[in-house]
């Protein structure tokens, strides 16, 4: 006769899914996972509390956010528009020396 080869009212007899031992059906416990378990053997585990953390969502749009503007060609001359400065002469991607035109730099000249 086994450990669990008796009677008992109401109840069956059952094996732990972990173990394998035999007990009586109401002594084992079903956990999260959908195994039924013996608490007599330690088989039985509590849920892992980091099942129920909730991701959160990061935003990783970029708050302010404008497309490359095409190239402006005048008469074989390459024109970026620029804001309206107050300055005659601007030193523009460090050795080309530009005019502003109505609120346009036109490439005049290259330092060298």
């Amino acid at each position: 006769m086994g450990h669990a080869d008796y009677y008992r009212s109401g109840t069956y007899n059952g094996i732990c899914d972990r173990c394998g031992s035999k007990f009586k059906f109401s002594d084992l416990k079903l956990e999260w996972d959908g195994l039924y378990v013996c608490t007599a053997n330690g088989c039985w585990e509590p849920r892992q509390p980091q099942d129920y953390v909730k991701g959160v969502r990061d935003d990783m749009s970029v708050p302010v956010s404008r497309p490359d503007q095409p190239p402006i060609y005048i008469q074989d001359e390459i024109v970026t528009q620029i804001p309206n400065i107050s300055l005659l002469y601007t030193i523009i991607r460090g050795l080309s020396v530009s005019k502003l035109v109505n609120g346009f730099a036109l490439n005049t000249t290259t330092l060298g």
